[in-house]
């Protein structure tokens, strides 16, 4: 299990390292409904061509393209890290869990304060595709293991039995969506056990920083623990 939330924990989190141009599927056609009933197979290729042309769209680095593939809430949630990283005081972000406190550093570190100030949530993570801030590693991921719920709402891609990616499909839509909100909500705890010992003696915000210093393969400066870096 604990390769398992590493490997959520790369997804999540862009690490240094060349763009690499992943072919996108060509123009993936949606899944009929009646089709995926039928045949549980035809569902579950449906959850790994949006992992696959997410995937080749963060490869890319091309933002519209991955935007198409994932929820919209998830523009909601980089508004609130956006706002966070702008005003969360230290203290503040050692009472969140460390995964958000991670993904507020990394766009401390990455994201000078006068074009945060200019972004919203949807900019914000056209800048985190863009920039390969967005796990880029979610192409290496293995897409054997697919499950899907009764009401063919919510799948997840699993390593081991792990849940590694997770996506949803509205009830009008006919392509399944990566869900990163809901990854962030069920993977905090997990990576916050994993690295228990070092927030007891650390602290959860050093702790985070030390992440952020390994993605970015480099030295990471420490004025980022309270507030963006201006330019």
């Amino acid at each position: 299990m604990k390769a398992a939330w590493t490997t959520a924990l790369a997804v999540l989190v862009g690490c240094s390292r060349p763009t690499v141009i992943v072919e996108a599927p060509a123009d993936p056609a949606p899944v009929a409904a009646a089709a995926a009933a039928e045949d549980p197979l035809v569902e579950q290729e449906a959850v790994r061509e949006a992992v696959r042309s997410y995937a080749a769209a963060l490869g890319a680095r091309e933002a519209e393209a991955a935007r198409e593939w994932v929820v919209f809430e998830t523009f909601g949630f980089y508004e609130d890290l956006r706002i966070a990283a702008l005003r969360a005081s230290r203290e503040q972000l050692e009472a969140w869990d460390l995964m958000t406190v991670i993904l507020i550093l990394q766009i401390r570190s990455e994201v000078p304060r006068a074009q945060l100030e200019a972004l919203d949530g949807r900019g914000l993570f056209a800048r985190a595709v863009n920039d390969g801030l967005v796990g880029e590693q979610l192409e290496d991921i293995a897409l054997d293991e697919v499950w899907i719920d009764e009401e063919r709402e919510h799948a997840q891609i699993r390593v081991e039995g792990d849940p590694v990616v997770w996506l949803r499909r509205g009830p009008d839509d006919e392509r399944w969506r990566v869900d990163i909100p809901e990854m962030i909500r069920l993977l905090g705890p997990a990576i916050e056990a994993l690295a228990r010992e070092r927030v007891l003696a650390d602290g959860k915000v050093r702790t985070a920083l030390t992440f952020v210093e390994l993605s970015a393969d480099g030295f990471v400066d420490i004025a980022v623990l309270d507030g963006p870096l201006d330019e």
